[in-house]
């Protein structure tokens, strides 16, 4: 080898280890996004607008956000050109145009969350101007903030035209039927004046039990004036109120109607038996009938008398599962006449069946 080509690969090795070692410019630390609110609804009661969402659980890189500490709520208020024709915004558009409307911070987040609210997460009640109903496009978005103050992106933008609000329906009762519960109501307008609004869509129905929040039962509008309520169960209490609706993007209702609250009580008896027979035999009177349906059937009742004499006695009673029974407690050459009625949980008893007579027969041939 030649001195130069030592020389050279010497350099190239030294060069080459020196490479392995160096080091290139230090990045700078990772900034944390909180992801953008997703579930964000508006809608119009009465003259109020409701804003309803769920704060983002995480960053926009999947880490958890230890802690939602405020949420902004911006707004575009503007003049609808006509009706029906909205503006559509982006993020991106929205940011440009809007203004700070308020900040809610997180230890007032129970504050905004409306008593007997089903919303997962804090609400907001806007209330326009008085003049702003009928002329006014309203549009929000949020925008949420961590502890160390780094916001998230703008959610969708959602526009919301206001409109002059339905009167509610009046005079709410409720009736309590075997399979559902009926309400009804009344209009609180002549119903020639709602036939002339073309923004009349109907009503909805709400529900309630006890504390908890008020769920809408109907999942379009009624436009009759009372509703089956079929999913109920005997022995709670129900709670109802009724609202008018606008046909809108976005929900318009009325404010609530006056409530009205049933217990659902159950006092319908069972169907009275059917099919009862009574055969003779050898010192018994054997008894069989047909089986009740009743989803809350308890049991029976044996009711017997001598044939054409007097009333019934109750002899026996018997579960749900037993429709037969043996009368052992009898007289040879007499004839008996029984009836059958059932009774439920509730202590409600049917109407006794058709009676059906026996004797009893020293033998099965006799």
């Amino acid at each position: 080898m030649t001195r130069r080509f030592l020389l050279g690969v010497w350099l190239s090795g030294l060069l080459t280890i020196s490479g392995c070692g160096k080091k290139g410019p230090i990045a700078p630390p990772l900034v944390r996004v909180p992801q953008a609110v997703q579930d964000f609804t508006v809608f119009q009661k009465g003259l109020r607008v409701f804003l309803q969402w769920v704060n983002p659980t995480a960053y926009i890189d999947g880490h958890p956000i230890e802690e939602v500490a405020e949420v902004e709520i911006w707004l575009i208020k503007e003049e609808s050109p006509r009706p029906g024709a909205v503006e559509k915004y982006t993020s991106e558009t929205f940011e440009k145009r809007a203004e700070l409307l308020s900040r809610i911070s997180a230890d007032r987040f129970d504050a905004f969350r409306p008593p007997g609210s089903a919303a997962a997460g804090p609400a907001y009640i806007h209330a326009p101007a008085a003049e702003d109903f009928g002329r006014t496009v309203l549009t929000f978005a949020l925008r949420v903030r961590d502890k160390k103050k780094r916001g998230s992106d703008f959610s969708d933008p959602v526009s919301l035209e206001l409109y002059p609000p339905p009167s509610p329906p009046r005079k709410l009762q409720a009736e309590i039927f075997e399979d559902h519960i009926r309400i009804r109501w009344e209009e609180a307008v002549d119903p020639g004046k709602r036939a002339a609004s073309s923004k009349w869509a109907g009503y909805n129905l709400y529900r309630s039990e006890g504390e908890g929040p008020a769920q809408r039962l109907n999942p379009t509008p009624v436009k009759t004036q009372e509703y089956a309520d079929k999913d109920m169960a005997f022995g709670r209490v129900y709670r109802y109120f009724v609202r008018a609706v606008l046909e809108s993007a976005l929900r318009v209702e009325s404010e609530d109607s006056e409530p009205v609250e049933i217990i659902a009580r159950d006092t319908f008896p069972p169907v009275a038996p059917s099919g009862l027979r009574a055969i003779g035999g050898p010192g018994f009177i054997a008894l069989s009938w047909e089986a009740g349906r009743e989803s809350d059937l308890a049991g029976y009742k044996v009711w017997r008398r001598m044939a054409g004499r007097g009333d019934f006695v109750l002899i026996a009673s018997l579960t749900a599962a037993e429709n037969a029974f043996q009368d052992v407690k009898v007289e040879k050459k007499r004839r008996y006449e029984y009836a059958i009625s059932a009774f439920d949980t509730a202590g409600n008893e049917s109407l006794k069946s058709v009676p059906a007579g026996g004797i009893v027969r020293d033998s099965p041939s006799e």
